[in-house]
This record gives structure tokens, C-alpha cells and sequence, in this order.
């Protein structure tokens, strides 16, 4: 069982997410899991996320369609 998780949402980010994961595995302590929640991204961020799941079981994605929670 993992000591901590990171969670990181994610829409379009294309451009920024693979050193945001980059940057977390690289970390020295390796006892956690990488939680991506894809909030209905339309550009190529959930493909980027999916291939590095593939190769760090740490990486855990969950998918939902984009949605906004307006706060009164």
C-alpha cells in the first residue's frame, strides 16, 4: 500500500504535463501513486498520461467528462 498520493488534474495540458509527471517520478521517494484525473481534455494530454502508465504501474488515470462546479 502506498504511503501518500498525488493527485494532479489535467485539461489540456498538453504542453506542460509531461514534465509535471517527469518531475514526480524523478522525486527520491518512490513509496506513492500518481493519481491523473482527466476532466474531459480535448487535446492529446489523456494519450501523453496513458503512455506513461503504461511503463510506472505508480500511475493511476481516471476519466471524467469536463465538467465546472460553480460555487456560490
Amino acid at each position: 500500500m502506498n504511503r501518500f498520493s498525488i493527485i494532479v488534474p489535467i485539461y489540456n495540458v498538453e504542453k506542460y504535463i509531461k514534465n509535471c509527471i517527469k518531475s514526480v517520478l524523478q522525486q527520491e521517494y518512490k513509496d506513492y501513486e500518481l493519481i491523473l484525473v482527466n476532466d474531459g481534455s480535448t487535446d492529446s494530454s489523456l494519450e501523453i498520461c496513458n503512455k506513461y502508465a503504461v511503463v510506472d504501474n505508480r500511475i493511476k488515470i481516471y476519466t471524467k467528462d469536463n465538467g465546472r462546479r460553480v460555487i456560490s
